[in-house]
Parts: structure tokens; sequence; C-alpha cells
């Protein structure tokens, strides 16, 4: 669970951040996910860019991605989404 302090330390690293991950059309497909989890480990903090052809709400997205990768949703802002997960990555320089 994140705290204020975490989150909002997250976000001010978040900035300078590029966006990973694209959900497109297809909404959040089983590959969509592989690629998350993929950036989660490898990076810990990543911007997922939802596509405006996307039908599904983003909250709906995100609460989505919380629960089938085991991560935190720290911010949405308009058609993006901040994602946080601790990684097990050895000799990794961990944010938080």
């Amino acid at each position: 669970m994140l705290t204020t302090q975490n989150r909002a330390k997250l976000k001010s690293i978040a900035t300078n951040l590029k966006d990973l991950v694209f959900i497109g059309k297809d909404g959040l497909t089983d590959n969509v996910i592989d690629q998350i989890n993929d950036n989660l480990f490898a990076h810990e903090l990543i911007k997922i860019k939802v596509q405006r052809s996307v039908s599904d709400e983003i909250k709906s997205l995100a609460l989505e991605i919380e629960e089938k990768c085991e991560a935190e949703v720290v911010s949405i802002i308009g058609n993006k989404i901040l994602v946080y997960k601790y990684t097990d990555k050895p000799k990794f320089n961990h944010l938080i």
C-alpha cells in the first residue's frame, strides 16, 4: 500500500517518463498484460497510454490492471495511467 508521500515521490519521478505501454482499441488483452508485467519488472514505475479508440472507461481499465498485474495505480491523469509494482530484480535501485 502506497502512502501519500510515496505517491507524491512517484508522481514527481513520472514527469520524466515516456509512455511504455499503449492500450489500443482491442482493450486489455493478454499480450498487453504481459507487456505491463515485463515493464514493471524492469522499471517498477511505468506510464500507460490509453488510446482514444478504447471504449472502456479508464478507471475500470486501471482497476483491471491492478488486479491482473498485482500492482498499484499511482494516478490517472487524462488518458494516462501511472502504475507501480515493487520488483524483485537483483541489484535494482528501488524507487521507494
